[in-house]
């Protein structure tokens, strides 16, 4: 017997991005047997209903835009997200535009069709395409500038990042490197309960908004040091987010990237000498 794969919309109805993503869910699941729809409402609801069946099977998140509210009735319910759809960068990419009314107008059904049988063809190549094994990152051990201020105590690697003035870092291997945020930025945003990653393929211009995260005090930003693709993701910090705050310079690192042109970037990074100095005056001004 095939095993369902549920796939959950966003239940902002009252949004015409919200009705596009039960329209996506609508034609998957009509699309495909074993694809089951399931109603963000009921599973907020009754959540233990549910909860036998989506612990063991596949689940497909649809959001409507940023506010992911699908990803985080999942997440906040402990099960793991297989795959996602986000309609407005899906959207943005097409360079396409949805009107505002909550009743579809041909071109946004269209737009919704293309969508999921987009989805559902790379979705099915996946499955015939064996996963690459995770690799294991080791990292060295490293040595800290340090400085504490009242209670709170702050970490920069000597050597080895480079930094923009918005707290994060990259750390360079050849043409590529990983991403990451400071430990001044996760001290200050406090505890990390969410992390929204990028597509692996995605490109990004330096200083643009690569990654998303939700901590105890704020929806904030990690604003990329470098231009670059996207080459891989840390897919750990979807179960454990807190990886930000206990080890931002390793196993907390949020993507890495294929360089676009690092040597016409660095010119705009700090090292880690410059990037602890001015650290320590942001802090003396806050603190």
């Amino acid at each position: 017997m095939t095993e369902k794969i549920f796939v959950i919309p966003c239940n902002g109805l009252d949004k015409s991005q919200g009705v596009i993503t039960r329209e996506i869910a609508l034609e998957m699941v009509s699309t495909k047997n074993n694809f089951e729809l399931l109603c963000p409402v009921l599973f907020n609801e009754n959540p233990k209903r549910y909860s036998n069946k989506l612990n063991s099977s596949e689940i497909i998140v649809i959001d409507g835009c940023s506010t992911r509210c699908a990803t985080k009735l999942i997440s906040n319910n402990e099960l793991k997200i297989t795959e996602k759809i986000v309609v407005s960068d899906e959207v943005k990419k097409r360079e396409a535009s949805i009107g505002k009314s909550l009743i579809l107008n041909n071109e946004d059904l269209k737009l919704a069709k293309e969508i999921a049988n987009e989805f559902l063809s790379d979705y099915q190549k996946k499955q015939f395409t064996p996963d690459e094994k995770e690799i294991k990152r080791e990292f060295e051990k490293i040595d800290y500038y340090e400085f504490t201020r009242d209670k709170y105590h702050f970490n920069v690697p000597k050597e080895g990042y480079y930094f923009n003035e918005n707290d994060c870092w990259v750390k360079p291997n050849g043409k590529k490197g990983l991403i990451g945020i400071s430990d001044y930025l996760q001290n200050k945003s406090s505890d990390i309960l969410f992390v929204d990653l990028p597509e692996v393929g995605q490109s990004f211009d330096q200083f643009d908004t690569i990654a998303e995260f939700e901590s105890s005090k704020a929806l904030l930003d990690l604003i990329s040091p470098i231009s670059g693709k996207v080459i891989v993701v840390n897919k750990e910090l979807e179960d454990s987010p807190d990886l930000l705050n206990t080890d931002p310079y390793q196993h907390g690192w949020l993507v890495e990237i294929e360089f676009t042109d690092f040597e016409e970037d660095f010119e705009l990074l700090m090292n880690s000498d410059e990037y602890f100095e001015f650290m320590k005056k942001k802090i003396s001004e806050e603190y």
